[in-house]
């Protein structure tokens, strides 16, 4: 309809000879070539010149709520799959459903938007909290640890689990998780925080992994050393006092790790342990009970929750693959077939196929080329440095402490 009337207008503005015009008054010779205006055509076809400049630049309706293309491109039989996919797996978002069934069942439920788009005609989405705006990439120059495999960065926390009695009394979990993957490494539950505990805790962790020390005699004193392979294990936490004990940086030095921390005043720098331990408190799949009665039964929960989410829990942060997925380097493997089933969904829907080739909109699942923690500084502060060191440059603070000695 659209492309018609864009079809109709251009073909029928072609000059227009005008001779003669009959007027009540009498009669006028005429001898000039007229255009009719786009304006007074689109009007006559019932739409304004504005809609008709909008539908040269494009002929998808971009505004909000407007009808889609593709919403008939599925059949019903497609259409009845997504619906009783949505509906069984009330838990799950979109893009977390569509992994799912792409890797345990080998098919494709639809395009993550079009899965959008059932739940609200539905009724069936969920209200999701807004957060701030992320900064644009030129307002914000940002060096950060970088982790494009495992056991290249670690990032780990401690946090607390209610006891039952006495009440307002804790049971601290210790936790590390390798940055890339998400897998937990090593967890530990015990009746108090310390740097000497914590020093065990990491020792035991890098065990875990066959990470060899180098000898004494070639460690480096500013802490950044390497394993048997040349690798270096980054260490990050936050400030806490278990982390910057003495017996703990001296037991980091001797393991032959390079520790990080996060920046004063800045909660956030190590934003995917605290992440972890969000879904750990508040995620609905495993409950956590309201407190522990003893530190048995903390262990024993802990225990349970984490073989779950290393082997069961499909983390949004690595296409929906498991951390133990990911840590056997299994994601390539995945995204590839999750690819391949979409390929053959695409080549037995015409329709469909030749609507993604039109808007170059083909769904593609591809790993995360690396991941980032902690950024160090802002450009803000960055030209606040820079101009503090002018100032001092130009003996400006000279000249105003002699004026204040006058």
């Amino acid at each position: 309809m659209k492309a018609s009337i864009l079809k109709f207008i251009d073909a029928h503005r072609e000059p227009v000879h005008i001779a003669n015009v009959e007027l009540s008054s009498g009669h006028i010779e005429i001898d000039r070539k007229c255009r009719l205006s786009v304006r007074y055509m689109a009007e006559v076809l019932g739409i304004g010149q504005n809609t008709y400049t909008n539908w040269k630049k494009r002929l998808t309706d971009k505004r909000k709520g407007a009808r889609h293309a593709n919403n008939t491109r599925y059949t019903e039989s497609d259409r009845a799959q997504a619906i009783k996919a949505l509906v069984l797996n009330p838990d799950m978002s979109p893009s977390e459903l569509q992994a799912k069934y792409l890797d345990e069942q080998g098919i494709y439920l639809g395009s993550v938007r079009w899965l959008y788009r059932l739940l609200e005609e539905h009724k069936m989405s969920r209200s999701r909290k807004g957060g701030k705006q992320k900064t644009s990439e030129q307002d914000v120059q940002r060096k950060a640890l970088t982790a494009t495999a495992p056991n290249q960065v670690w990032v780990w926390d401690i946090t607390y689990l209610y006891k039952t009695d006495p009440q307002g009394e804790y049971y601290y979990l210790y936790a590390v998780m390798d940055l890339y993957s998400r897998r937990m490494m090593h967890w530990e539950v015990h009746n108090t925080q310390s740097a000497e505990l914590a020093a065990k805790f990491i020792e035991t962790a890098v065990k875990k992994i066959d990470f060899i020390p180098v000898a004494n005699s070639e460690l480096k004193l500013n802490g950044i050393n390497s394993d048997s392979t040349g690798r270096i294990l980054e260490l990050h936490s936050d400030n806490g006092s278990p982390m910057r004990g003495s017996t703990m940086i001296a037991k980091c030095l001797e393991l032959g790790i390079s520790c990080t921390y996060n920046r004063p005043r800045h909660s956030n720098d190590n934003a995917h342990m605290e992440a972890s331990f969000r879904l750990l408190k508040h995620g609905h799949e495993i409950e956590i009970p309201v407190s522990f009665d003893t530190l048995k039964q903390a262990r024993t929960w802990v225990n349970e929750y984490y073989l779950w989410y290393n082997n069961i829990h499909r983390h949004s942060g690595i296409c929906y693959i498991t951390p133990q997925q990911c840590y056997e380097c299994k994601g390539a493997e995945i995204m590839e077939r999750r690819n391949h089933v979409i390929d053959e969904f695409f080549n037995t829907h015409s329709k469909q196929k030749k609507l993604i080739e039109a808007t170059g909109r083909k769904p593609f699942w591809k790993m995360p080329d690396k991941v980032e923690v902690m950024p160090f500084y802002t450009k803000r502060s960055k030209i606040k440095n820079k101009i503090r060191a002018m100032k001092m440059d130009s003996g400006e603070y000279a000249e105003v402490g002699k004026k204040l000695a006058s």
